[in-house]
């Protein structure tokens, strides 16, 4: 059993990405192999946006475990069930995240959605009432920082808000362990004014594909 205080909990925001890149296989595997075309260019290690056939990876980012030629292994994506990952039909692009901005002077941040959804199936003759799981509600990340639009990160986003175009989060925690995700991002740019407080700006963003956790 652990425990892990929030503080010194870092985020940052994907600033640049390389071009897009054919992923022309992808394996049914308890850690999915991507075949990439020739000249890709990912590394161990590098955060991968990748677009694909099947629903529950598409739009998802990813870490490269190894790289063999242009053999990639998606760190953590079990693609073994073909009922959920019908073989042949998950190939699709990736897009490395070549840049991180690291979102400075955080109030607050926090993380809501994601609750799991069910359908009732009682049937006349039950006493007790009983559900399936359907589908998780839609999930967002907030985060109030002291306003200062001359930091890098600010811009950032600021772009990636008026383009209505999705770009990856990372939060990385004291313990080591990652979450990343994609989504769109808002920000409120007149910011909170409060007697005797601090300046304080809203980013929103709505994320759009299941997020990832890394232990380390």
């Amino acid at each position: 059993m652990a425990f892990t205080l929030s503080t010194g909990t870092a985020v940052a925001v994907a600033k640049t990405y390389g071009s897009a890149v054919n992923m022309t296989a992808i394996t049914n595997a308890v850690e999915a192999v991507a075949t990439l075309a020739a000249g890709h260019g990912v590394v161990v290690g590098d955060y991968l946006e990748l677009t694909s056939g099947w629903g529950r990876l598409n739009g998802r980012i990813v870490r490269a475990k190894t790289v063999v030629t242009n053999d990639v292994t998606l760190e953590g994506i079990n693609t073994v069930s073909t009922t959920l990952y019908p073989a042949g039909t998950g190939t699709g692009t990736i897009r490395r995240i070549t840049a991180w901005d690291s979102v400075n002077q955080i109030k607050e941040l926090s993380l809501s959605g994601g609750d799991q959804q069910f359908a009732d199936i009682t049937t006349l003759d039950d006493v007790v009432a009983k559900q399936i799981p359907t589908i998780r509600n839609a999930q967002a990340l907030s985060i109030q920082a002291f306003d200062d639009p001359t930091l890098a990160y600010y811009n950032t986003v600021v772009a990636y808000a008026e383009q209505s175009t999705q770009a990856a989060v990372r939060l990385s925690f004291p313990n080591g362990s990652k979450i990343v995700a994609n989504g769109y991002w808002s920000v409120k740019k007149v910011p909170e004014v409060a007697r005797n407080e601090a300046l304080v700006t809203t980013l929103d963003m709505s994320i759009v594909s299941e997020p990832t956790r890394y232990a380390t």
